[in-house]
């Protein structure tokens, strides 16, 4: 049964429980062990439920859909439980883990496509560019980690731009590009898009 564990404060132990069946059926949300509420199946979850803890507070859990990306979220009082898909540390924290990902990916690549001779990679455009590619990323990532939040737009555009010309390039030579490579260039822009928020939130609460 999958479930989530969160703490009510930042630094406190993960006291409540939110477990659910195969898709989002029954749900169960907890703390300390003992049931607060119930959820049905993933409509009502969907709509947004709310269950009174003991402390008189009050906590909402709620499946929201943006973009592609479906997130759980859990908000107490009306805000984010720390270590939850919308509490901005870790939209933060998955934002310039992201960079550093896409840094690495294309460091990685690009040493076995020059280092290896890798003719497949190197019909792909894989090389010593990719290597240049992913050392202005391993940068950007430095400075994103520091809550730059013109270091995280900067690496988006980047990121974007280089998924447009590579797609633009691919048909331009005939090829028919990938759609699975757009949706997953997609799915990689989504978590920095969400620590653009994320970081002005942190800066606001004078994190």
């Amino acid at each position: 049964m999958p479930k989530q564990s969160f703490a009510l404060e930042a630094g406190g132990l993960k006291r409540l429980e939110v477990s659910w069946k195969a898709f989002y059926k029954d749900i169960t949300v907890s703390l300390d062990g003992n049931p607060v509420g119930t959820i049905p199946n993933q409509k009502a979850l969907s709509a947004g439920q709310e269950f009174p803890l003991p402390d008189g507070s009050m906590i909402k859990v709620q499946l929201v859909s943006k973009l592609m990306s479906t997130e759980l979220q859990v908000l107490r009082n009306g805000q984010p439980l720390p270590g939850s898909s919308s509490d901005p540390r870790t939209r933060f924290k998955n934002a310039y883990l992201m960079v550093y990902f896409v840094a690495g990916l294309n460091l990685v690549l690009g040493f076995v496509s020059v280092l290896g001779d890798v003719e497949f990679l190197q019909q792909l455009g894989i090389g010593f560019g990719s290597i240049i590619f992913g050392v202005v990323f391993l940068v950007l990532g430095f400075f994103v980690q520091r809550k730059s939040s013109v270091a995280l737009i900067l690496a988006i555009v980047i990121f974007a731009l280089d998924g447009i010309l590579g797609f633009v390039l691919a048909a331009s030579q005939g090829y028919n590009p990938g759609v699975g490579g757009i949706f997953a260039r997609l799915i990689l822009l989504i978590p920095m898009f969400q620590g653009i928020g994320a970081i002005k939130a942190l800066k606001a609460g004078g994190e």
